[in-house]
């Protein structure tokens, strides 16, 4: 199908928004939700005027809008606040909005430009077998008012303990601390448990930092869950989302290190095998850990069989493609190209369609391989 930009006299509304994101304001810029039909789940959120006064604040300063909320035939009170620091950056803010009654976080991340690639790589994280948050999409409206085409993303919880069945700590980091003995503290966060005990994650840092290749490989053997890992890199060096210092990952420290996806602002390259961070380079070394990659890349993505999953993601893109159709010519944000929905389906395509040979095709992937 052909989408087709909406009228041109909405540029003068665009600037308006490019404008107010400078301050730290947003505005919708189609009519209330009796005019918008999407296809999609809605999310309506209502904030009282002084309330949204807050909502303005907290794209520079640690706070939260009382609002309410109504999705999935419910209704409920909340706090919500305009999320992460490039979400400050762009006209079209992103959210957390942390639900009371079930107290619970859920991010309300903004969609479009790119459309569907984030939501396909986290689905690739789920399905081999990774406790990946999966992206739902949905339309947002502030106090009625159309935002745009969102995901809704659950955040890492304590439910990570249970698919683990372990109980466990669980850190969000950015990968650039690593071996620059940063303070572990200052660029890291803990979800949980809520204290200021940060010794599980630091011991690992470190380590990866300074040990030497015998001692580090008898220690992740020891101490990281290797096929978990695995799992992990080997979808990320499929899709080409590299770790790199504007990403974050999460490590899970329960009986085992884990790794879990979280940012994948760089994907769909053809970049090289073990990514470009020191902790995941350093897995490599242990020739048990590349047993386990080579054997879960050539299950998932490599040999073909009833574990190849190259399949079920283009299912997946295809479905995503069809259930977002509707929304692409809605879009209310200056910058995006309706005509990019269709490209960037057919580039993902194209790419799941080329990678495993152009991996089987390069020198250093195939000099991996045959080791």
């Amino acid at each position: 199908m052909g989408h087709q930009l909406r009228n041109k006299t909405l540029g003068f509304t665009a600037c308006l928004i490019l404008s107010l994101a400078s301050c730290g304001e947003f505005v919708g810029i189609l009519p209330d939700e009796d005019g918008v039909e999407t296809g999609l789940p809605s999310v309506k959120i209502t904030l009282a005027p002084d309330e949204m006064s807050d909502l303005y604040d907290s794209v520079t300063m640690n706070i939260e809008a009382l609002c309410g909320y109504e999705m999935d035939g419910a209704r409920g009170r909340g706090e919500i606040n305009v999320r992460g620091f490039t979400s400050r950056m762009n006209p079209k803010k992103s959210f957390t909005l942390l639900l009371e009654d079930e107290e619970t976080k859920i991010a309300l991340d903004a969609g479009g430009d790119p459309w569907m690639s984030y939501n396909l790589i986290m689905y690739a994280y789920e399905q081999v077998g990774l406790p990946a948050p999966q992206l739902s999409p949905a339309s947002l409206f502030f106090n009625g008012e159309y935002m745009g085409y969102y995901n809704r993303l659950p955040l890492y919880d304590s439910s990570v303990d249970d698919f683990y069945g372990e109980k466990g700590e669980l850190f969000k980091i950015r990968v650039f601390d690593i071996g620059q003995d940063v303070p572990v503290q200052s660029m890291s966060e803990k979800k949980y448990p809520d204290d200021d005990d940060f010794s599980t994650l630091n011991l690992l840092l470190v380590n990866a930092a300074h040990m030497s290749t015998v001692e580090w490989v008898t220690w992740i053997e020891e101490n990281v869950d290797l096929e978990s890992v695995a799992r992990y890199m080997v979808v990320r060096d499929f899709f080409g989302s590299a770790d790199t210092y504007n990403t974050n990952f999460y490590i899970y420290a329960g009986d085992y290190y884990r790794i879990l996806p979280w940012d994948n602002d760089h994907y769909y390259r053809y970049e090289s095998i073990g990514g470009d961070n020191l902790l995941t380079s350093r897995m490599l070394e242990s020739p048990l850990f590349q047993q386990q990659y080579k054997s879960v890349f050539n299950k998932y993505f490599l040999q073909s069989s009833e574990h190849n999953i190259i399949d079920s993601l283009k299912t997946y893109l295809e479905t995503l493609y069809t259930d977002l159709e509707q929304a692409v010519d809605l879009e209310p944000v200056f910058y995006l190209e309706s005509e990019n929905f269709d490209g960037e389906r057919d580039f993902i395509l194209s790419f799941l369609d080329n990678r495993a040979d152009t991996i089987l095709a390069d020198p250093e992937w195939n000099d991996f391989f045959d080791e």
